[in-house]
This record gives C-alpha cells, structure tokens and sequence, in this order.
C-alpha cells in the first residue's frame, strides 16, 4: 500500500499546479464473465467485478485507481476458495503527433492487499498509428518485461482487435475481439491463447463477454 501513497501524493503535486477547470474526473465499471489479463485469468475462470477511476489535465497528464477482484492462491499454488483484491494505481502522460497517431508514457503499481508477495511495478509506452499499436512494460525490479502489438478497426456497429503479446519467462499470448457500442454500455466478446514458457500443461484459452459503463 505505500507504492499507492506514494502514486497518490506525485499526482496531487502534478495536478495541483493547474486548476480545477482544467481537470475532467471519469469513472467505470465492468461486469466479465472472466478476468483474463495477458492471456491469463485472475479468477479461476469466474466472473469478476472491476471499477475505477480517472482524473486527467488538459495538458495530458493523468492520473487513475482501478479495482477487480481476483483468485487468491496460497503458498502451494492452490486455490483458497475465497475472493482477494487487485488494486492498481497509475499516472503518466498522453498526447497525439496528429489525427491519426499518438502515444502514452507512465507508470502502475499492482498492488494485492493481503497478498503483498504479489505486489509488481511497471513502467510503459505505447505508440498508435492509423490504428496499430505497440506497448511495452518494463518490469520493475525482478518484474518480468512485456511486449505487445495490435490491431483495431471500425466494423458495423462496433470495432474488431487482434494482438499479440509476450510476457519475459510467462509466455505469450493471442486475443481476438469485437466491441460493440450500446448507447453508454460497450459489449466485448473476446477469444484469447495462452501459451506458457513452462510447456502445454500450463496453457490456456477460451472465450469470456465483458459488458462496461
């Protein structure tokens, strides 16, 4: 919890240079029948609830809390049967080279209350051009690297995406998507490969819908 504090207070420095006019607060919150991050699921294959929050500058400075419960393991790797919390925190910087391209810079904390063992930092940057993107996450500390690119393009009502993902000494991944806009609500239905570093019996794939606000 004190990576948060520490995110907390730098973002209250950064935005509180400018404004309060200057300054839009969004919310969100989505319901997915499972939490699948990087090819994998957080929830053994449940459904999970997540929600959060942006406060972001004019200037393109940002700073955002993102919550969703996720599967606990104990020390064995099994399965506790009881629920535990992913608590993230970011800040970083956007901005646009023109119509059709642009980039992202910052930096999250995944924080796990009551699982500090768990706990990981990353530093990333993204690149969007004519609908392609690029991220990379630098691990911090012994935080694995990861790598991803992908594809997005209007179609009917909603917007096809494909990409692929490495995760350093975890393995890759493959995602197939489609989003469709329903007023304010957006329904995802997505298909995703895992393919672990530590062969077949670790692999994983399915499809899983999400419906956010």
């Amino acid at each position: 919890m004190n990576i948060l504090k520490k995110l907390l207070f730098v973002s209250f420095l950064s935005l509180s240079s400018f404004s309060f006019s200057e300054v839009s607060l969004s919310g969100n919150v989505a319901l997915t029948t499972d939490y699948v991050w990087r090819g994998m699921t957080q929830n053994d294959g449940d459904p999970s609830v997540s929600g959060g929050f942006d406060l972001e500058d004019d200037s393109g400075f940002y700073f955002g809390v993102w919550a969703a419960n996720v599967k606990a393991d104990d020390e064995d790797g099994d399965a506790l049967g009881s629920g535990s919390l992913e608590l993230d925190a970011y800040l970083g910087y956007s901005g646009s080279f023109n119509d059709d391209a642009g980039y992202d810079i910052g930096y999250i904390a995944y924080t796990y209350p009551g699982y500090d063992s768990w706990d990981f930092e990353e530093a990333y940057i993204s690149f969007d051009f004519f609908g392609v993107y690029v991220t990379y996450a630098a691990g911090e500390g012994i935080a694995n690297n990861y790598g991803e690119i992908g594809y997005s393009v209007d179609a009917g009502p909603g917007s096809f995406s494909i990409s692929y993902g490495d995760y350093e000494n975890t393995g890759s991944n493959y995602l197939v998507g489609y989003d469709w806009n329903v007023g304010d609500f957006t329904l995802g239905f997505y298909y995703s490969d895992f393919n672990s570093d530590e062969g077949p019996a670790k692999d994983q794939d399915g499809g899983y819908f999400t419906v956010s606000y």
